[in-house]
């Protein structure tokens, strides 16, 4: 008899995800979403502050750019999708307006339009995690130009603005502004384009069971128009779960769902988060109902779900990269989801 061979890691890893999905996800049936996880092994390399990696978009089939919550550059990189392999360029500066030694957007999401042939770079708009304290660069949004015909960033020619304007005309999230994120303060995670419009997946607040989607269109933003209401999309998903990511797809959204709430600090020693962050999801979003469907739960790994890159939106499935803040080159795991 021949001795058992070690399985692949990331045949464990489908394994445990299996057990973990509900039954009615085994079948696929017209109208069900599959979550699978693939074997292809990637790797980001070369990437500044890689155990902070939290955002990602692509331009085209070989050019993104990638955020990390510890700096205020972005890195481009290209997509050697023949190697599983995204190699990092040179970062590039994002204009801040603090001085000093710790200079800091934390980014948490990227988006790419082509429309305007820009990516867009958020920050969380939230208070610090460990201090609570309100940093104005946090508070940030970027366009960042692409030439058309390559893909690639344009150095100059970057703006700046900020989403606080418009977020403390928006009734729904107001009471929620520069408040710790341990209690429910607002804290911007994801960030996807879709329609004309940007679409920013908030972490926090969850009010009693919804999570919130906002929607603005980025002429809007950056061009000189008065700041109004934004608008408001409630999802219904578990009390004490946010929106870690948003990627936007043919038919609707994939959202990344873990804590809505920071562990305590020193600081902050009281925390509404339900216990460990170690548990993240997958869910489709048409973009119009309430509800969204449970595509299936990520195997845990140490990290947290922090970015989403679709390689392909095809008929009958979609290919993502799930990133993960805490891994080195942020572990990416394939994922197919089948329609």
């Amino acid at each position: 008899m021949k001795a058992n061979r070690p399985r692949h890691p990331r045949a464990l890893a489908a394994l445990a995800l299996a057990a973990l999905l509900p039954a009615a996800c085994a079948q696929q049936d017209a109208g069900t979403q599959r979550l699978e996880i693939l074997t292809d092994e990637w790797q980001l390399a070369g990437f500044e502050n890689s155990l902070d990696l939290s955002g990602i978009a692509a331009a085209n089939k070989t050019q993104v750019l990638v955020g990390s919550d510890e700096m205020f550059h972005v890195q481009p990189g290209v997509i050697e999708a023949s190697k599983h392999r995204i190699e990092s360029k040179r970062p590039i500066a994002l204009p801040v307006k603090s001085a000093g030694k710790k200079q800091e957007v934390d980014i948490e999401g990227v988006a790419y339009s082509s429309a305007d042939h820009a990516y867009y770079v958020v920050g969380s708009h939230g208070l610090g995690k460990k201090k609570g304290d309100f940093q104005a660069d946090r508070h940030s949004i970027y366009q960042v130009p692409v030439d058309p015909a390559t893909g690639q960033v344009k150095k100059d020619g970057i703006r700046r603005t900020s989403l606080l304007p418009w977020l403390e005309k928006t009734p729904q999230v107001k009471p929620h502004l520069k408040q710790p994120l341990q209690q429910n303060g607002l804290n911007i995670e994801g960030l996807t384009w879709s329609g004309g419009k940007l679409w920013f997946g908030l972490r926090a607040p969850n009010q009693d069971g919804r999570g919130l989607v906002l929607e603005l269109a980025p002429d809007q933003l950056f061009g000189g128009g008065k700041p109004g209401p934004m608008r408001v999309h409630e999802i219904t998903i578990a009390k004490g779960r946010g929106i870690r990511e948003i990627a936007a797809v043919q038919d609707g959204f994939i959202l990344l769902t873990g804590n809505a709430s920071a562990e305590a600090s020193k600081k902050i020693p009281i925390t509404a988060a339900p216990g460990p962050d170690t548990r993240f999801e997958l869910l489709y979003w048409d973009g119009r109902d309430t509800k969204a469907t449970n595509l299936g739960r990520l195997p845990e790994n140490g990290g947290k779900g922090e970015a989403l890159l679709v390689l392909d939106d095809a008929a009958g499935h979609v290919d993502l990269l799930v990133i993960f803040d805490g891994l080195p080159g942020g572990e990416p795991l394939g994922v197919r989801i089948h329609r």
